[in-house]
């Protein structure tokens, strides 16, 4: 389909989901949108009002409201004005763009995951004939949302000798708001990178009779992120947390668990090309209070490595390592199983390999036969 036919496509679609007394019909060529990159589209005024030259818009991905600019690229011509928006890298999903001070019909696009575009984000400027921003760097985490992920959510189900299912739950809150009133006090931009992040990992026994949680482990933390920045252009992006962790698992007596750490976490992640990446993170810890498990420092070290290898869209390698006498390797391998009409449903596929001591907080100083798992995630 040449792209004036597609444009009265859409047109015809933008004239369908327009609102009784629409002020302007938008309309595009392209429907699939990588988040970070331009989006094109023509706005038709629908009588004899004026373009102008920026237009303030927003985009719509269920309750999430992100507002943009529309920017005109060249001049109005037979009753119609072409305009490019950059949209956020962090945005994924089936998606709505309109205008928020005239009515105007809502582009219906779908946004694949921005992270691996993110490299692209300076090709509105290229596109308009601007030169690269002398600043050049650009900080991914101010379009996060308070709330995200932090660590992998999954849940996995495997067998040696009795079956037993492990799963995990993990988030991270931004304490302040980057563009909140913070933003206007005394260093108070500094302190948009304080988060509270919380993950729990639990092992349960789905043989035993009532089929009892073996074991579980409870991860609240406080820390401060830099970043991930990324200059403008470049495949390469890093990251730092540092911060405060306690790690138990509720228990008393000779079952009780628990630590408290120092962190520092650098990252690193390389756009291999536009479909897959390769990252890497490094977790440095010193323990404040190991008192009820003293030697857990001869098991668990005083780092942790993760390597990550794949495609967003399809499979992806995740490999945790203690490489140490009494350490310990896991691997999660995953696939999405989201597709472009139903991304904002479904997850992945997930396959989970464990091989050394602790694989949970109360069996840290034990090392069981390897175990396998398989099961899904809705964050990997």
């Amino acid at each position: 389909m040449s792209r004036h036919l597609h444009c009265l496509f859409t047109l015809a679609i933008a004239l369908a989901a327009a609102p009784a007394h629409a002020d302007a019909l938008l309309a595009s060529s392209q429907t699939l949108i990588k988040a970070g990159e331009p989006l094109r589209l023509t706005v038709v005024p629908t009588g004899n009002e004026r373009l102008g030259d920026e237009l303030p818009a927003r985009v719509l991905i269920g309750p999430r409201s992100v507002d943009v600019t529309l920017r005109a690229d060249g001049e109005a011509a037979s009753g119609r004005r072409d305009y490019l928006v950059t949209i956020p890298p962090e945005l994924e999903g089936l998606g709505m763009i309109e205008l928020t001070r005239q009515a105007s019909s809502r582009l219906l696009v779908q946004f694949v995951p921005g992270s691996r575009a993110a490299p692209q984000i300076d090709t509105l400027a290229r596109m308009q004939g601007k030169d690269r921003d002398s600043e050049g760097v650009v900080d991914l985490s101010r379009r996060e949302t308070a709330l995200s992920s932090h660590e992998p959510m999954y849940f996995v189900v495997g067998s040696r000798g009795n079956t037993t299912a492990r799963f995990q739950l993990s988030f991270k809150y931004r304490l302040l708001d980057p563009d909140g009133w913070a933003s206007d006090l005394p260093w108070g931009s500094a302190l948009t990178g304080l988060h509270f992040g919380y993950t729990q990992n639990s092992i349960w026994d789905l043989t035993a009779n009532s089929k009892p949680f073996r074991d579980t482990t409870y991860k609240p933390s406080f820390f401060y992120q830099w970043g991930p920045y990324r200059e403008i252009g470049s495949p390469h992006a890093f990251s730092l947390q540092a911060g405060y962790e306690h790690q138990s698992n509720g228990k008393e007596g000779a079952a009780s668990r628990s630590i408290d750490t120092l962190f520092a976490k650098p990252a690193w992640r390389w756009e291999v090309d536009g479909n897959t990446h390769f990252a890497a993170a490094l977790k440095l810890f010193g323990y404040l209070d190991k008192e009820d498990n003293p030697d857990i420092a001869d098991y668990r070290g005083y780092s942790l490595l993760n390597l990550r290898y794949g495609n967003d869209d399809g499979w992806l390698l995740s490999t945790d390592l203690k490489p140490r006498h009494r350490g310990y390797a896991q691997f999660d391998l995953s696939y999405r199983l989201k597709r472009v009409l139903f991304s904002d449903a479904g997850g992945f596929l997930h396959f989970q390999y464990f091989n050394g001591y602790g694989e949970s907080l109360l069996d840290y100083n034990l090392r069981r036969r390897p175990q396998f798992r398989v099961g899904v995630s809705i964050v990997r």
